[in-house]
């Protein structure tokens, strides 16, 4: 106990002038949160009338989360402080107001009595920081244009390609599996470039879930294979067992990218680029950075055989705007987002270069247990009875319309079929009691997917639907599935998957014995 007094008493000395000069909010509040004093800046930073006003309030009441105040108490009890820690906190009126915090406790017989808190108005940095980060992924994206189109343009001449033998090789049907096997994997792979376009150029909020960093490794350098020069090879190391960690998948997926594309200017000659993974222990790093928290951390190495870095250069590659490429080839954000969103994350980066000796930049991320999801909406439910076997297919794109009416209905199903969000709302208000399920696309014209079903809602409460999109952002598919939708399902899909999707809810179809396979 003294010792820790010690260090709490060492460190307001040390910071006394910080604490009084930079950090304008100052209150004091007990572990229960209740604010005993405060000044005036606590008022304005949360959006409050008067001193008065936030007297009432309680402090943990405008934290992000109830986690984060569970943790902070926790760090406290065991460490005394905690010190220059990033906060996202919400005003009275609910907007977001970041700050940078120090917390120290008061202890009587070794009980938490009060905490002494400083809080510092960071907003103005925070949002220049993430328009920085959406800037930077325009600019990745620009950065990969090309070798995407490039990639995009071999897989269209394979499904063409193909498709031509098939039309040619009728007489020689031992052929057509292959060809179909390789149409379909052509068809997966420009898929799965989609799906990567549209998780870099989204701009969301910082969604926090568990994340396989393993997984996320792999799912980037194939990505990178197709789009990169083909003088850049691709080596992964990856540590067996690697724990998930909680983290925003798309912003760390961001982060690798960056690294990568660096990596790739690095070595215009071609080379190497190497990722590695592993499990750091967190006193590994307290000799190297400061505020290490986590038992365990998670790293991701990015190595390059390229020109390396001088020393100069290294100690300014984490500025905005700073760049050695020439104007026309980069803004100098990438490594100015890769140090904010690991910082965000409450990680570190660390980076080894040698002119003519290659580059490596190591971001450690904190290795957090989460509580896998539970199971509820949007997990497939077993068939109720007697459900009305007609479907009704709503798909704006007519030649997809066309096939999924001639596959359904040779599934034995009856298929009612809409071009449109209004349409369909007509079609099921006329049929409603023979639909047994709607399949709907989301992006339709004159009435969007979403807003017809809640129209489909009104005739009858209790329609049961599967919504199809080519990219369904995570809070309006949560949404849609507290409406009542079934499932969602991506485009593109494989129509097997949606039969599945299907007979789990209306059941299966009686087919005629000498009906043909057709997947």
């Amino acid at each position: 106990m003294e010792e820790r007094e010690k260090t709490i008493r060492g460190t307001e000395e040390r910071y006394g002038r910080f604490i009084t000069e930079d950090f304008t909010g100052t209150l004091v509040i007990r572990p229960d949160g209740e604010i005993i004093t405060c000044n005036p800046a606590v008022a304005s930073i949360f959006g409050l009338d008067s001193v008065e006003e936030a007297l009432s309030a309680n402090f943990f009441t405008f934290l992000r989360s109830r986690q984060d105040g569970i943790d902070l108490l926790e760090t406290v009890r065991h460490q005394g402080m905690v010190d220059r820690h990033e906060l996202e906190m919400t005003q009275r009126n609910g907007d977001p107001v970041y700050v940078v915090a120090r917390l120290i406790g008061d202890f009587t017989k070794g009980e938490l009595t009060e905490l002494r808190v400083y809080l510092f108005n960071d907003t103005k940095r925070k949002r220049l920081e993430q328009q920085l980060v959406q800037a930077q992924k325009m600019e990745g994206l620009g950065t990969l244009a090309g070798g995407i189109a490039h990639d995009f343009n071999n897989i269209l001449a394979i499904i063409l390609g193909y498709t031509n033998k098939l039309e040619s090789s009728r007489s020689k049907p031992s052929e057509f599996p292959g060809a179909i096997k390789v149409i379909k994997e052509a068809v997966e792979r420009g898929a799965a470039l989609v799906q990567q376009l549209l998780t870099s150029a989204r701009q969301t909020e910082a969604r926090f879930s568990p994340v396989d960093l393993n997984a996320l490794v792999r799912e980037l350098e194939r990505m990178l294979q197709a789009t990169f020069p083909k003088t850049i090879n691709f080596q992964l190391e990856l540590e067996s067992d690697l724990p998930p960690i909680t983290a925003d998948k798309s912003q760390i997926h961001q982060v690798l990218l960056n690294l990568c594309v660096n990596a790739r200017d690095a070595m215009p000659a071609g080379g190497t680029l190497t990722l590695v993974t592993s499990i750091i222990p967190g006193t590994n790093l307290t000799e190297m950075f400061s505020g290490v928290t986590a038992e365990n951390y998670a790293s991701v190495r990015v190595r390059d055989t390229g020109i390396g870095m001088t020393r100069q250069v290294k100690s300014h590659i984490f500025e905005p705007f700073f760049t050695t490429k020439e104007r026309s080839k980069g803004t100098g954000l990438g490594l100015s987002v890769v140090y904010g969103v690991v910082n965000n994350h409450r990680g570190f980066v660390q980076v080894e270069s040698e002119p003519g000796a290659g580059t490596s930049f190591i971001a450690y991320l904190p290795v957090k247990h989460v509580a896998a999801e539970q199971p509820g909406a949007g997990v497939i439910r077993p068939p109720i009875q007697n459900i009305p076997q007609t479907i009704l297919l709503v798909e704006d794109e007519e030649m997809l319309r066309e096939l999924g009416v001639s596959i359904l209905e040779s599934e034995g199903f009856h298929v009612l079929a809409a071009k449109d969000g209004v349409e369909a709302v007509a079609l099921f208000e006329a049929h409603c009691d023979e639909i047994g399920l709607v399949v709907c696309d989301l992006g339709l014209p004159r009435l969007g997917g979403r807003e017809a079903f809640l129209k489909m809602k009104e005739t009858r409460p209790g329609v049961r639907a599967i919504v199809a999109s080519g990219y369904l952002e995570p809070a309006i598919r949560s949404e849609m599935l507290k409406a009542g939708v079934i499932d969602t399902i991506q485009k593109p899909y494989d129509f097997n998957d949606l039969l599945v999707k299907i007979r789990s809810v209306i059941g299966p179809q009686e087919v005629p014995d000498d009906h043909p396979e057709l997947f």
